[in-house]
């Protein structure tokens, strides 16, 4: 399956199980494992990430996220994150796959006094879309 984010808007991001499931108001573009656009466009995308032996329950020991602040770039929690999703939808600018680390980075725009925010999640197994 490949998909595309980029201006994409997300309503909210959530951790179910070993799942990290954005979900978009108005879709996004993927296609099958054919190259076949698949339609109706997807709402809804999962990365499933591996846990390790531990099985920490904690997000931010897979999820990094900063935000640019005054002087510069500044962490702030997986709960800090999600937060923002109640002033608005966030808007996703670019996106960057490491294939060495099975990391991903996510560039977003908030509704918020400072905008920008770089969104990376570690340990990616798997990808999943669905409606």
């Amino acid at each position: 399956m490949q998909y595309q984010l980029h201006d994409c808007e997300i309503d909210s991001l959530v951790l179910k199980d070993n799942r990290i499931i954005l979900s978009f108001p108005n879709g996004f573009y993927a296609t099958d494992e054919n190259g076949q656009e698949l339609k109706p466009l997807r709402k809804k995308l999962a990365f499933v990430i591996d846990k390790g032996v531990f099985s920490s329950e904690d997000p931010d020991s897979f999820i990094f996220v900063r935000q640019t602040k005054r002087r510069g770039w500044k962490e702030i929690s997986f709960k800090q994150f999600t937060s923002l999703f109640k002033k608005g939808n966030m808007v996703i600018h670019d996106e960057y796959d490491s294939k060495l680390t099975n990391w991903k980075m996510i560039q977003l725009n908030a509704r918020t006094k400072w905008t920008n925010i770089e969104l990376f999640i570690t340990d990616i197994i798997d990808v999943e879309c669905f409606e």
